[in-house]
């Protein structure tokens, strides 16, 4: 099995205009493929569609069924450009029936008022924390595919649950890939969960969906993969929570908001058991 997000986001245009590829093995969570994966992959495709000329500014993805290993298809409509902004829909499909949908922007820069409040919130660099080693068996499939280095926050490796809901950790996805967009969607939703930190222990949260907004020019300069993200959640009923994050890069800037809606279940016996 191939390590890493560039073979899993190999897209090629068919003589449709559609996009085809295939999702590898060695990519699941509990049931189905990872949804920042998906995410990724329809990041690509709206950054394609775009054009150079036409940063991402954001993204709006809803996961309809579980996703599996094999071939993909991408339909991809601009429904409007104007003369700043592109307005896309994206359609992710297996065996002709939908598996995820999302709703895309795209545009120019603009000039504005500087107004940043959103100063990265840890101490030290990823390599004053320790990395958690991937363990067959133990962990989901797609964890295998990306280094996480916990800052706080419950869950496995760090199960020091305080209640709060707030998960941080340093990011890098493995490879030589740069922190492009879709990279950056990848990270938005690798992290532990919010509710491991409310116990300490691990449950199933699939993702129902997934907005996120890119709020600097990727990759950054200079950057060598790293990401630092900090997700919380404010509010869990009726098996429901939100998932509210920020990555920044290794100097601070912030890259990319990202919001969630999950489902919170109880992990079936033996769950990541298997490739």
């Amino acid at each position: 099995m191939e390590l890493g997000l560039a073979k899993a986001l190999e897209l090629a245009p068919d003589a449709h205009g559609r996009l085809r590829g295939a999702i590898p093995e060695g990519w699941k969570v509990v049931v189905g493929i990872h949804g920042g994966l998906q995410a990724a992959l329809l990041t690509k495709a709206a950054k394609l569609a775009a054009g150079p000329d036409r940063r991402l500014r954001s993204i709006s993805i809803h996961f309809i069924r579980p996703a599996r290993a094999g071939a993909i298809t991408i339909d991809t409509e601009v429904v409007r450009e104007g003369t700043g902004l592109t307005s896309m829909s994206l359609r992710l499909e297996q065996d002709g029936e939908p598996v995820a949908l999302a709703l895309a922007a795209a545009g120019i820069d603009r000039e504005s008022e500087p107004h940043d409040r959103l100063p990265i919130p840890v101490s030290g660099p990823p390599e004053d924390f320790q990395p958690i080693p991937y363990i067959d068996g133990l962990m989901p499939q797609f964890m295998e595919h990306a280094e996480l280095r916990m800052t706080s926050g419950g869950g496995p490796g760090n199960p020091s649950a305080d209640g709060t809901a707030s998960v941080s950790a340093w990011m890098r996805p493995i490879g030589d890939g740069p922190l492009d967009e879709p990279a950056v969607a990848f990270l938005s939703d690798f992290a532990w969960p919010t509710v491991f930190a409310l116990r300490g222990e691990v449950s199933g949260a699939p993702t129902i969906d997934l907005t996120i907004h890119f709020r600097s020019k990727l990759p950054p300069e200079g950057e060598d993969g790293w990401a630092f993200g900090q997700f919380e959640s404010r509010l869990v009923r009726d098996g429901y929570f939100e998932e509210d994050g920020v990555l920044w890069s290794r100097d601070g800037t912030p890259l990319a908001h990202s919001r969630q809606l999950a489902l919170t279940l109880p992990l079936p016996t033996g769950a990541f058991k298997g490739k």
